[in-house]
């Protein structure tokens, strides 16, 4: 009988191998008991605790919307002081927004389906927002408390651009996605950022 060529004895070979390995590894018991997985809970994405991911989320949130509730009382004859307060109030929100910002990059990506959207749009809300509070603070800025026509019309401008501001915006992303829903509804920090933005 012929001795077959190297190319030849490979394929014999090699499924005689891997049914030799494969019924060797079925044949055999492992020792000890079962023990849950070691390894640390995911942090962010599949896995992750959604609860936790979402409280995360509705925080970053939280920080902006607390500064943002919280408008001074900008009417009376003290020009220089509304100004004052007017300015202090703004460069609140905007640390507010920054402040968001990093939380929702230190939350990471998203255990659930819709989620990630969820958080988009929540940067986006924030960025556009940002935009806004920055030109309403040029406006009281370039406001001269000695030129009371001209005060008045700049706090008007301020005003006007802090109404485009949604007091819901970002949380329109919420009713579609049951999973999210759930996560939401229970996390500590959605349930007070939906107390502050409800009305009441």
């Amino acid at each position: 009988m012929a001795t077959p060529r190297p190319a030849r004895a490979a394929r014999v070979l090699l499924p005689v191998l891997l049914t030799a390995l494969l019924a060797g590894g079925c044949s055999q018991t492992v020792a000890g008991t079962p023990a849950p997985d070691p390894a640390p809970r995911p942090t962010e994405g599949i896995g992750a605790d959604p609860v936790a991911w979402g409280d995360k989320v509705c925080g970053a949130l939280l920080s902006y919307y607390q500064p943002l509730s919280a408008r001074p009382d900008y009417t009376g004859a003290d020009l220089p002081g509304i100004k004052t307060r007017l300015a202090e109030y703004l460069g609140n929100v905007k640390g507010g927004i920054e402040a968001g910002k990093k939380q929702l990059a230190e939350a990471g990506a998203a255990p659930v389906s819709g989620g990630d959207q969820f958080k988009t749009s929540i940067n986006d809300l924030l960025n556009r927002t940002g935009t806004t509070i920055d030109q309403a603070r040029a406006e009281v800025d370039q406001a001269d408390p000695n030129d009371v026509p001209g005060f008045q019309g700049r706090l008007t401008s301020a005003e006007e651009k802090l109404r485009t501001i949604g007091a819901a915006e970002g949380l329109d992303k919420l009713g579609a996605t049951p999973r999210l829903d759930k996560a939401v509804a229970t996390a500590p920090k959605c349930a007070e950022l939906n107390k502050l933005t409800t009305p009441g």
